[in-house]
């Protein structure tokens, strides 16, 4: 409202009452103006003694009626066209009689100056009918000069004459082509209103659309700011997610690493183990054969401790056949040393004749008493072989009950050898299949791996998607807020387009 008053305000000339109002304030002043002027010229005249006193009252009195007149018709309707017409009939009158009363020529000028007022009244028929009357007028004015006995026909009076009519018939022309332009800057702007009248009404009548639609706009921003926000938390809610799942990621990649060191170590121990085994079967088998061997030896050991034993048992046969032997021998000693003691006897009986008889029996019975002693030490000998037989035999018992004891004691190793030469060879085929599920828990943990490390990328890749997509999201939200508030400002004005309707 406050912007339509000052538009008025500014172009309210646009108005023909207003430019009346305009012109009549303007004419009123003027003619005021140029009365006083008259009025003071009559004044001077009526001092210099070249006026009679009546002629100057009388004037004095009109003029003053006249601008009385005019401020009562002006002060009734400021927008009339009385004022014009009043101001016409008054300077004509006053043109007139100066005309007859005075010499003044300056009253010519007034004429025109009065023409040149009327024509931003835009009135074509008006400037003419009082370009008319002026040219009436200043004809009147000639003749009265003329009876006067004025001279009126000289070069500078007709001069003047044809200027004032030509003045007169340009002001006519000039209000009469202002005029034209008026109306037609008029019409043209008449057009131009009507034609936006017409853009104003379609203005409106989209403005209307616009502001339905505008409605419609707002709600669906407002859709899309809660949308928009309900999708911010969620990709905030993402990227959080995927960060945490970028730690767990990393986490077991350390875990897999860690998993994968331990299975090559396994791998490397599972390895280390089977060469042991390998060695622990090449050492069982070397132990085996040694106990075949042993069992051979043994074998062996047992039968030469049964021939030891037959031998020994033969030795002690013979051992006793000798100490039987012996024992005749020693039996046979005792009777010889008893013939040598009786031949010694029957010796000494002899005399001289048995004394050779006597050494004989003497060396005899030494001989018997060697042969004793002998005897008694081959006894001795026997009877210690004996023992020493019996104690062989005993020892080589002992031995063969050990060796019995040793052959059981190798066939209960080599039972057991060959139990643990299977269990390695089971131990070997076990750690073989260990060593190749390692192997693929190895492939399996280095896919894992890839796999954690396609996904740690893919995490990252979505991290990063989710941070976009949170911008792109505030961003969208910082679009629909400016659009939420341009809809507002098209609202707005589509309002105030209201008041045109």
């Amino acid at each position: 409202m406050e912007d339509e008053r000052m538009g008025e305000e500014r172009y309210k000339y646009r108005n023909k009452d207003e430019r009346y109002k305009k012109m009549n304030r303007f004419n009123l002043i003027t003619i005021t103006a140029a009365l006083v002027i008259i009025l003071s010229y009559l004044w001077m005249k009526l001092l210099a003694g070249n006026i009679s006193r009546s002629t100057v009252l009388g004037n004095t009195v009109v003029i003053f009626l006249s601008v009385i007149a005019n401020l009562v018709i002006y002060s009734r309707n400021q927008a009339g066209t009385q004022l014009r017409l009043m101001i016409t009939i008054e300077i004509g009158f006053e043109f007139l009689m100066l005309a007859a009363q005075t010499d003044a020529k300056f009253i010519d000028v007034t004429l025109i100056g009065m023409l040149a007022i009327a024509i931003p009244y835009y009135d074509k028929r008006f400037c003419k009918r009082l370009a008319v009357t002026y040219a009436v007028l200043y004809a009147l004015e000639g003749t009265i000069r003329a009876v006067k006995g004025i001279l009126v026909l000289d070069v500078d009076s007709v001069c003047m004459t044809v200027i004032c009519y030509s003045i007169f018939i340009i002001l006519a022309r000039v209000g009469s082509i202002s005029q034209d332009f008026s109306d037609h800057a008029q019409g043209a702007i008449a057009e131009q209103s009507g034609k936006q009248a017409g853009m104003l009404e379609d203005i409106i009548s989209i403005s209307r659309t616009v502001k339905e639609e505008s409605d419609k706009s707002t709600g669906l921003v407002n859709e899309l700011v809660d949308s928009t926000r309900t999708v911010s938390r969620s990709m905030q809610e993402i990227s959080d997610a995927a960060n945490t799942t970028a730690e767990n990621i990393s986490e077991q990649s350390i875990m897999t690493q860690s998993i994968q060191e331990s299975i090559e170590e396994t791998r490397s121990r599972s390895g280390q183990m089977v060469d042991i085994a390998r060695e622990s079967n090449v050492s069982i088998q070397e132990n085996m054969q040694i106990m075949e061997k042993l069992k051979v030896h043994s074998a062996q050991i047992a039968a030469t401790n049964e021939q030891v034993t037959d031998s020994m048992g033969k030795l002690q046969n013979k051992t006793r056949s000798v100490e039987e032997i012996a024992g005749m021998i020693l039996d046979i000693s005792g009777q010889t040393n008893l013939l040598a003691l009786n031949a010694s006897i029957e010796s000494a009986r002899a005399g001289e004749a048995g004394r050779g008889f006597a050494v004989v029996a003497e060396q005899i019975r030494q001989l018997s008493e060697q042969t004793k002693a002998s005897m008694e030490d081959i006894t001795r000998i026997v009877n210690e072989l004996n023992e020493n037989a019996d104690e062989v035999v005993r020892s080589v018992k002992s031995s063969v009950g050990a060796t019995a004891n040793q052959n059981e004691m190798i066939r209960t190793a080599a039972d057991s050898f060959e139990k643990l030469d299977h269990n390695i060879a089971e131990l070997i085929t076990d750690i073989r299949e260990i060593d190749d599920r390692i192997g693929n828990l190895s492939d399996s943990n280095n896919r894992i791996v890839e796999n954690i490390a396609h996904l740690s990328a893919t995490t990252e890749e979505v991290t990063a998607s989710a941070e976009q997509a949170n911008l792109l999201s505030e961003k969208n939200m910082e679009y629909a807020q400016q659009t939420k508030e341009t809809i507002g400002l098209i609202k707005d004005t589509t309002a105030g387009m209201e008041q045109y309707i």
